[in-house]
């Protein structure tokens, strides 16, 4: 009986650290969800395995991902960046709150969606300065207060100075945002302080 135990148990361990691994910022709630077992024995075994709890994977993330940025800051990105992967790939997350809603509803200001994904698709671009040169997007449905918008994107062609990355943004399993970004790589800053860029 303590063998059958055990084996469930290293089972149900190996189960948690793969579901870690594909989604670190699955919460304790969920993650027991799929496991089948109380939100305690989630807390328990990752007690047990040394597994950080959702908010430090996602401060170790962060500060991962912080330490890539090369074309802006971290506090000039909207949202937080979890993963980068330098003119490749990227991730941010961003919190809906009450602060970025229109007044007197919980409706999330488009603009913010926007900003969201046009620093990521900036910070995901290994240039010294960069900029959007154009955007196309779209809209797919609209976002609450209360979300965590998770935005990701993806660095297409890149010719001379110019990258075109792509973005979607997800409300958990809904899409709430789409765009296609090119971002252009700025080489004479002082040119862009004189107003004469792209």
């Amino acid at each position: 009986m303590n063998k059958g135990r055990s084996l469930a148990r290293k089972k149900r361990h190996k189960r948690l650290m793969g579901l870690i691994d594909a989604d670190p910022l699955m919460s304790d709630n969920k993650l027991a969800r799929e496991l089948g077992v109380s939100v305690g024995t989630v807390r328990l075994d990752r007690e047990t395995l040394a597994l950080p709890g959702l908010r430090e994977r996602t401060r170790l993330m962060a500060e991962r991902a912080g330490s890539r940025l090369v074309s802006m800051r971290q506090d000039e990105v909207m949202g937080e960046i979890l993963e980068l992967e330098p003119n490749r790939w990227a991730l941010s997350v961003f919190s809906a709150n009450r602060e970025y809603a229109f007044r007197h509803t919980n409706l999330i200001a488009d603009h913010y969606i926007y900003a969201q994904a046009a620093t990521l698709a900036i910070a995901v671009v290994r240039e010294a300065l960069a900029v959007v040169s154009a955007a196309r997007v779209q809209f797919s449905r609209a976002a609450f207060v209360g979300e965590k918008l998770a935005a990701a994107a993806k660095v297409g062609t890149h010719k001379d100075d110019k990258y075109v990355v792509s973005v979607r943004t997800r409300a958990g399993e809904r899409e709430v945002f789409v765009a296609r970004f090119v971002v252009a790589a700025v080489g004479n800053i002082s040119a862009v302080q004189e107003g004469g860029i792209l």
